[in-house]
């Protein structure tokens, strides 16, 4: 998930997740592991050989996580999944004491947010951000009612793999510091159709807030046109489409709290 700059790191505490929505009928977590053989069930969670990343140090009592990173987490399961309840408060714990790093996870289960927040949390921790997944507008509908209301300092909404058209303008102000929108990868993947992100764009800019195009999807329809997208060029074929609006360095947006020298990072 950390694409190509070490500004970026990688934090999956627990592998495995259940699926809840019609977003997941085709998860990659899933293909993953049948690609390489999983003797475990993907349905079942279990805590990771990385699950304390953020504490490990090198031998020079160095973080392997160096300050100033965006950490991506719980990218092959849920942070909030229930399973992982028991394992959660370490990793809140871990994410307080690392507060020089900025924790990224995505959920679609919004809806145990506030079961499952530590009892320091308040109005949120301030190296948290948030991502609210919707894939349809049923999920949009029923999870960014609740989103919009939660004690969270830094919210995105995800709308991917995005399965249809979406309408977001009534969620969209200026506590939602961007909207990513991407479509779906893998051999039976639907598509993704570019006007349904081109009218997301529009939405976001009528509401001034930042959008990223991450990801065409394996099968894009542009022009009543399906194109095939072979996964290593899912990414790069969405950034060449140049309809990111307020996003800056390191595709992120320009309201992003957190900054980066070029001196610091390389590519």
């Amino acid at each position: 998930m950390s694409e190509h700059w070490d500004i970026y790191a990688d934090w999956n505490p627990w592998h495995g997740c259940t699926k809840i929505s019609p977003g997941c009928k085709y998860c990659y977590v899933y293909r993953q592991d049948e690609m390489y053989g999983s003797e475990i069930g993907s349905n079942i969670a279990r805590k990771t050989a990385n699950f304390n990343l953020p504490l490990k140090r090198r031998r020079d009592k160095s973080y392997k996580i160096p300050s100033g990173r965006m950490v991506f987490t719980c990218f092959t399961s849920d942070f909030l999944l229930r399973d992982a309840d028991p394992w959660r408060p370490e990793c809140w714990a871990m994410m307080r004491e690392r507060s020089d790093l900025w924790f990224y996870f995505f959920t679609k289960r919004i809806d145990r947010f506030m079961e499952c927040i530590p009892p320091d949390w308040g109005d949120g921790y301030d190296n948290v951000l948030v991502g609210c997944t919707v894939e349809n507008q049923a999920m949009a509908d029923y999870r960014l009612p609740i989103f919009r209301q939660l004690p969270i300092k830094h919210k995105s909404i995800i709308a991917s793999p995005l399965i249809e058209g979406i309408d977001l303008l009534q969620y969209l102000d200026n506590t939602i510091e961007e909207v990513s929108t991407g479509g779906e990868s893998g051999r039976e993947a639907r598509p993704c159709h570019y006007d349904w992100v081109l009218d997301l764009r529009r939405q976001c800019i009528e509401k001034n807030v930042p959008f990223r195009f991450h990801q065409t999807g394996a099968r894009f329809v542009k022009d009543g046109r399906m194109y095939y997208v072979r996964r290593p060029f899912q990414l790069s074929q969405a950034h060449k489409a140049n309809i990111d609006y307020r996003i800056g360095r390191f595709y992120a947006p320009e309201t992003a709290l957190w900054q980066w020298s070029d001196d610091d990072y390389t590519h």
